[in-house]
């Protein structure tokens, strides 16, 4: 355990939960506007490929999460979900959340599965969002 962390709290947990459950609803939508909603600016992306995106307004995230949604449909995803949270808390207002995604197609079988990890902070409410996301690489 690095010095400071603790363990992730009750609250930690749902906050966490909660937003990944905001996150697939918007997903669901298959409109970078709604996801946005999720994220702050400005953040930063790290891709599976080692690319790290700026995403330095709104704009740039709706951008880069329509740019993925459109894909996705494309390819046959019609939904989401995520499995095996973890939870590190960093200070009072942050915590760093890593879940495993799948991509459903319309028959509910996994199309393509990975994990990815949010650096997540509370900022005008008590709702987070993400200031950073990395996924991991393969």
């Amino acid at each position: 355990m690095v010095p400071g962390m603790t363990d992730a709290t009750p609250s930690d947990l749902a906050a966490a939960k909660a937003y990944f459950d905001r996150f697939v609803q918007a997903f669901g939508t298959f409109d970078g506007a709604k996801v946005a909603d999720l994220f702050a600016t400005p953040g930063v992306a790290l891709r599976s490929d080692g690319v790290l995106v700026a995403l330095t307004t709104r704009d740039d995230v709706v951008r880069y999460y329509q740019a993925a949604l459109d894909k996705y449909r494309r390819d046959g995803c019609r939904s989401c979900r995520w499995s095996q949270l973890s939870v590190v808390p960093m200070g009072r207002r942050s915590l760093l959340a890593a879940v495993t995604w799948d991509l459903l197609g319309e028959d509910g079988a996994v199309l393509v599965q990975w994990q990815q990890s949010y650096n997540l902070s509370c900022f005008d409410s008590d709702e987070p969002k993400a200031f950073a996301s990395t996924s991991h690489a393969a």
